[in-house]
């Protein structure tokens, strides 16, 4: 499956699996949503992607799955999926921490339009700045 031009795999995960337990919440936000994945919509991948990492929307916390929207959504260019990933590296949540990766996705959302975006990405690199001293 393609999203926009990013190819859209999902790895180890059964599509039809997630399809079903995003209607199994009943939550309506998290239901319309995922009926604007078919449309490529980058909004729509960053929401369940949050959903799954923080456990929320009827969603039970799934790191793997989280990572997987909310890593397309950020190379489709959404600027707080990239401060998630970046979190991620950082801390190691769900992953082995990886502060080179934590800067790098730190540094593209330092470019985001939206202000509380790119300060929350500058704090975040001078907190793994000051981390590494």
């Amino acid at each position: 499956m393609q999203w926009g031009n990013k190819p859209f795999n999902f790895a180890d995960i059964s599509v039809e699996d997630i399809d079903q337990e995003l209607r199994e919440t009943g939550d309506e936000p998290l239901i319309r949503m995922k009926a604007r994945l078919p449309e490529g919509d980058v909004e729509a991948l960053e929401f369940i992607g949050t959903a799954y990492l923080r456990g929320s929307n009827g969603l039970h916390a799934d790191l793997d799955k989280a990572l997987i929207f909310l890593q397309l959504a950020a190379e489709c260019g959404s600027t707080t999926a990239l401060l998630n990933v970046a979190d991620c590296y950082a801390y190691g949540i769900g992953m082995p921490a990886d502060p080179e990766a934590a800067r790098n996705y730190y540094r593209l959302a330092e470019q985001s339009q939206t202000p509380s975006v790119r300060e929350a990405a500058r704090r975040q690199l001078e907190l793994l700045e000051h981390a590494q001293q």
